[in-house]
């Protein structure tokens, strides 16, 4: 019989080979294959537990089998989940519960637990979260509005007289410059306005604060006159610079989205000859209603017709006596009531209201419809599990988009280098660029799409699925080792729990590991008896806990353990059963059988 230093030097060697004889057992393969076939039908806490087979290879992977048969008590762990430190799982000493809970969590995640994936579920629901968020961030209604009236109305002015006369629009329009129209003096303005920025020594260039320069560059009537106004620089940038202003940060529909909905608008609105043939067109009605900051989906037919009825010539008519002006916005273009069937053959209608829409679409003040998320979201789930590194990722567009639009990054504006670097990095270091990062974007991102930790299996990994069956087979592996030495098996189960110990207590708490720390250091068993404080203070003047997140230096430890198990228990002579060992903790805190008792429950 080898002894326990050389079975142990055997197995870990080469760990992947080992487990694949696991693998490979005939009893362990078709446990597998059950599992793999019937764990994604488990919607509900009560299916997982009524399912034996399942219920008994999960506990086994978290080394809890000898409490397989304790149903009630796992029952009542699932039902209270992790996320409360207080909840009955976390106060449990063994940490094998919480770990367990964690991985079967249907305490947060319902019925897609057992397909939970960080890259899946939370950044679908996360996006159609963020579409509606920007609908309902304060002053949207009023940065639309505004915008709106902006786009409508900005091509008109024709001279420094005409902008000046519309208050509204000047002070949008010095707004996206960073200027307030109400505290700058209206002589103030007008000068900036006539000197340019062609004269070095205009009032605009000699202010330190170029904010004026940049306003009176856009407007800068002195240099093009009366065609001042259709520049980019005043239709586009003006807008784009407002809301950058505003710091909302909305999901933004596709181009090829806008240029469908634009074309279909183009195609049919002239055929409209009334509010019943607006009306009886849900998807012109919405594009209408949208382009003024409207959501047809939400206001009810009655108002909108009721609106639409009343025109906007009296001014108690009903859109003009609500203080919120979208809607005299949208009535005025739509104005049934004045222009009858030639409504829809005006500049308002044909021009106007396709310019807003689509210019507001590309700020993100047009929401995309439930349609839209529905194609958007049906393309990446049916896309996101072929992902399988960060290059995969970054050079689907769509996915890209979606990705980082689920998480409020604005995918126009974020710097592809930074969301490499984010992703790259990943979230287990406290230093990595994402933790750094005073935007916690960028971490959510990175935890969804963590190719740090899970490599290719990022946008597919479950902890109810995969991890689960490489902890059976880690498990199966260590009872296997532990029938011909128990020496091994606990060399084994410290090697896989060391990466997790972060204090003494971790240790003393778990008396498989303790039991390894005392053999190390010579000390007899009944060392387990004292004070729990002064075991923990002997152990951190013989040893240092770091030691055991080195590799090599956990490697010279275990090596030790080994030899010192031999000599105290030579594979020559019977070996002690010692599987006892990983049955429960030691009493620290709440034991398990402590639980049991004061919860008396049955199942």
């Amino acid at each position: 019989m080898l002894n326990t230093f050389t079975s142990y030097q055997l197995i870990t060697r080469d760990i992947s080979t080992s487990l694949d004889r696991i693998e490979q057992q005939p009893v362990v393969d078709r446990d597998t294959k059950y599992y793999l076939a019937n764990i994604t039908k488990v919607k509900s806490i009560d299916d997982f537990v009524k399912n034996d087979r399942l219920f008994k290879y999960a506990m086994k992977a978290y080394g809890l089998e000898d409490m397989d048969y304790a149903k009630a008590f796992m029952v009542k762990a699932l039902k209270e989940g992790v996320a409360n430190p207080d909840s009955f799982a976390n106060k449990l000493t063994d940490k094998r519960y919480a770990e367990f809970v964690r991985a079967f969590n249907f305490a947060a995640n319902g019925a897609n637990t057992t397909v939970y994936n960080k890259a899946q579920q939370p950044v679908t629901s996360n996006y159609a979260l963020q579409v509606q968020i920007g609908a309902s961030q304060t002053g949207f209604s009023y940065y639309q509005s505004e915008t709106a009236y902006y786009v409508t109305n900005i091509s008109k002015v024709k001279s420094i007289d005409d902008l000046m006369g519309d208050s509204r629009l000047l002070t949008y329009a010095m707004a996206a410059f960073g200027l307030d129209a109400e505290t700058e003096p209206a002589a103030t303005v007008r000068a900036m306005l006539e000197g340019g920025v062609s004269y070095p020594n205009s009032p605009a260039n000699k202010l330190p604060d170029k904010s004026y320069a940049n306003f009176v560059s856009a407007f800068d009537f002195g240099q093009y006159g009366d065609q001042t106004t259709t520049r980019d620089d005043v239709q586009q940038a003006v807008p784009k610079g407002y809301m950058a202003g505003a710091g909302l940060t909305l999901v933004k529909p596709s181009a090829q989205y806008v240029k469908g909905e634009a074309d279909y608008y183009a195609s049919n609105i002239s055929k409209v000859k009334s509010i019943d043939d607006l009306m009886a067109d849900k998807r012109l009605l919405t594009f209408a209603m949208a382009s003024y900051g409207l959501d047809a989906l939400t206001e009810t037919p009655q108002q909108i017709r009721a609106m639409l009825e009343g025109g906007v010539s009296d001014p108690n008519s009903p859109a003009n006596k609500l203080t919120d002006k979208r809607y005299a916005n949208f009535v005025t273009a739509f104005d049934f009531a004045q222009y009858g069937d030639q409504t829809t053959t005006r500049d308002a209608v044909l021009k106007d209201t396709p310019k807003i829409y689509t210019t507001e679409s590309a700020l993100g003040l047009i929401k995309p419809n439930a349609d839209y998320i529905k194609s958007e979201t049906a393309y990446y789930l049916a896309n996101v599990t072929n992902v399988k590194s960060i290059d995969d990722l970054m050079a689907n567009s769509r996915l890209y988009n979606y990705a980082l639009s689920a998480y409020g990054l604005d995918p126009t504006k974020e710097s592809k280098d930074l969301i490499r670097s984010v992703l790259a990095g990943g979230i287990r270091d406290a230093n990595s660029v994402a933790n750094k990062m005073t935007n916690k974007s960028y971490a959510g991102l990175a935890t969804a799409f963590n190719f740090e930790q899970y490599g290719e299996a990022a946008t597919t990994t479950n902890p109810a699925q995969q991890p689960t069956i490489d902890k059976y087979m880690r498990q199966t592996l260590e009872e296997d080792a532990g029938q011909t030495n128990q020496g091994v098996r606990l060399a084994l189960y410290f090697d896989r729990k060391a990466p997790d110990i972060t204090s003494w207590y971790d240790v003393l708490a778990d008396t498989a590991l303790a039991n390894v720390v005392r053999t190390v250091l010579g000390l007899p068993d009944s060392f387990a008896t004292a004070d729990v404080d002064k075991q923990a203070q002997l152990f951190e003047q013989k040893l240092d806990i770091s030691d055991f997140s080195d590799p090599e230096k956990l490697g010279k430890f275990l090596t030790r353990f080994t030899s010192m198990y031999e000599i105290n228990n030579p594979t020559s002579s019977a070996v002690t059963s010692v599987s006892v060992l990983f049955a429960q903790p030691i009493t620290v805190g709440i034991s398990t059988d402590l639980m049991m008792a004061m919860q008396k429950l049955r199942f």
